[in-house]
């Protein structure tokens, strides 16, 4: 018995989707939902997104809400050639190598997304032929890894990993075998004045009053040199110059081994290095070598030449460096952020607005689509 008349509300839009009935039936003050569909359901009308890996609540969410989620088997290429077949979008995070092959085999394929910065292991010149747009998430990490870098400095500048280590092992008098130093007032040398790059200057302005020298291959605006008090000089003579040298720029061919046995050679023996952009931008063993030759103060790095890094490895457990497994991002803030803009982005492309962060030039893309006749 109903305890108050039956409801019927009919809703649809005008872009050719099937029409939904609604039908809620208040029986004894509750209210049941029933939906009839038509012959095409509405999961046919969602886009399908293969996504390589899980990522923050916030994103899966928003993924569940409005597409068909497929999780990837794995990331191996003969898996994702498999399993990239009628699949609209694409999202990955570190894992997984998106080439021209794999591209090739996406017959549905408009939008691969990077959770994330780094995009050196996507095909862009590739994508951009396919007509395949390209997004990331530019910023959404900036603070964390920022963060990152400093707990780093001020670690391997106070001994943390050698005074954790003796205390540990109950020399508490280790205290007094190792001399440590301020930040405050000393030379800061960042290589790719991006992003994260210009928000570590400010940092290192505002709360440690040091003299901040930046090299990029781009001169960064007057005003943005100025919040964070930084000076555009040259490779060389940042890393003659610099008691901290921090690196934030993308892997490319310009950049990988950059940091090598000759730059480690131009860097000044009190030096601290921080790498927490890419792994291949620094040769492992040199920095090593540095470190046992006394060349070089310290190490920080967040990344690896090879992920994750092989046993025996030159630089781990040694008490100059400080490690973490690629985890500079993984706050809850950033995951939040990245997971939020990146499925945003990817299902705004499939709807047909403008992309909020591309890689590649959305004009280029969109031409080659018309030429496809995609």
């Amino acid at each position: 018995m109903l305890s108050r008349p039956t409801r019927f509300m009919v809703a649809w839009n005008f872009l050719d989707r099937p029409k939904t009935l609604e039908v809620w039936v208040p029986t004894f003050a509750k209210v049941f939902p029933l939906r009839i569909r038509g012959e095409a359901t509405e999961m046919a009308q969602r886009p399908v997104i293969l996504s390589l890996t899980k990522m923050h609540e916030s994103g899966m969410r928003l993924l569940h809400e409005s597409a068909e989620l497929r999780m990837a088997s794995g990331i191996d290429p003969e898996t994702l050639q498999r399993e990239i077949v009628g699949a609209d979008g694409l999202i990955i995070r570190t894992g997984g190598v998106i080439d021209a092959a794999l591209l090739d085999r996406g017959d549905r394929l408009k939008v691969v997304g990077r959770h994330g910065v780094g995009y050196d292991q996507i095909d862009i010149e590739a994508a951009t032929e396919r007509g395949i747009q390209v997004v990331y998430t530019p910023g959404a990490n900036t603070q964390s890894v920022c963060e990152h870098v400093f707990a780093m400095m001020i670690g391997l500048s106070k001994h943390f990993p050698q005074m954790m280590s003796a205390l540990a092992a109950g020399d508490y008098h280790a205290r007094t075998r190792m001399m440590g130093r301020d930040l405050l007032g000393r030379t800061l040398g960042i290589v790719g004045f991006g992003r994260i790059g210009r928000r570590v200057g400010e940092v290192a302005k505002a709360a440690f009053g040091m003299k901040v020298l930046y090299h990029d291959i781009i001169a960064a605006p007057p005003e943005v040199e100025a919040k964070a008090g930084a000076v555009r000089v040259g490779f060389d003579e940042l890393l003659r110059e610099s008691e901290y040298v921090t690196l934030h720029v993308p892997l490319d061919r310009t950049t990988r081994s950059m940091i090598d046995e000759a730059a480690l050679a131009k860097m000044r023996p009190d030096a601290i290095l921080i790498n927490a952009c890419r792994g291949p931008v620094v040769v492992e063993a040199a920095v090593a070598a540095a470190l046992d030759a006394k060349r070089l103060w310290g190490y920080g790095g967040d990344v690896f030449e090879v992920e994750p890094p092989p046993p025996g490895h030159p630089l781990i457990g040694r008490p100059d460096v400080m490690l973490t497994p690629h985890s500079a991002a993984q706050t809850d803030e950033g995951l939040r952020n990245m997971a939020t803009w990146i499925v945003e982005d990817v299902l705004g492309i499939l709807r047909g607005e403008a992309p909020r962060n591309p890689v590649n030039d959305p004009a280029a893309v969109l031409a080659n689509r018309q030429r496809l006749g995609k």
